[in-house]
């Protein structure tokens, strides 16, 4: 077993409650407009990050930026995001590997230039944070996008505390692989892995654990 992997499952224990706020999980939901986005990732940064009233209003602009720039590149797009997601459900109710691979692909490349449109702005809302903020805002993110995948376990309220408690420091320890060499790029990857685990393996139930863990691909018995 990873050295992480109990750190990161006692570190989720003694956080528990210490993260607060409603996380928002996209799957399973309408799709938001740019301005239920970007005011929802305001609030829940001011509320998570703690902003003093000097912060919030130097990020007043830097959000109405990041907002004019996500309608403009979701009113050029809109057509591509309907077609891609339309293909996706296509190829999901075939048994084409292939083209569930392609839609699925075509659809992260367009989610990709999503959040480059607004790569500027985020990096002025950012700046404006202190470094703990900034950590904390990375545990933040980082939750949002692993809760989704344990959407069919129905998570507990005191499971879902766990798993963001875990995220948080999961996000702190990836922090310190800041380069894209070789080294960096595994020790994030052993971070993913020790965060999965811990979820797996120690937040869940057995029961949940079978609904949302794919089972190990069994090896076809050799014939005699």
């Amino acid at each position: 077993m990873n050295r992480k992997m109990p750190v990161l499952v006692c570190g989720a224990v003694l956080l528990v409650g210490l993260l607060s706020g409603t996380y928002a999980v996209a799957a399973g939901r309408a799709a938001k407009s740019a301005q239920e986005t970007v005011q929802e990732q305001s609030d829940l940064m001011v509320q998570e990050c703690k902003l003093t009233a000097d912060q919030q209003a130097a990020l007043k602009e830097a959000f109405k930026t990041k907002l004019a720039a996500l309608e403009t590149w979701e009113k050029a797009n809109a057509d591509k995001v309907m077609a891609a997601e339309a293909a996706l459900k296509t190829a999901r109710a075939g048994t084409d590997a292939d083209a569930k691979k392609t839609a699925n692909d075509n659809l992260k490349a367009l989610k990709e230039e999503r959040t480059q449109a607004t790569a500027e702005a985020d990096k002025a809302i950012l700046a404006v944070l202190t470094d703990p903020q900034k950590a904390t805002w990375a545990g933040v993110e980082l939750a949002q996008t692993t809760l989704p995948r344990y959407k069919k376990a129905n998570l507990t309220d005191d499971q879902t505390a766990k798993i963001k408690a875990a995220c948080a420091i999961a996000a702190r320890d990836m922090a310190a692989f800041t380069g894209d060499d070789r080294k960096d790029k595994q020790g994030k990857t052993t971070v993913q892995k020790s965060l999965k685990w811990a979820i797996d393996n120690v937040i869940l139930t057995p029961e949940q654990r079978d609904l949302v863990v794919k089972p190990a691909p069994q090896t076809p018995a050799t014939p005699k």
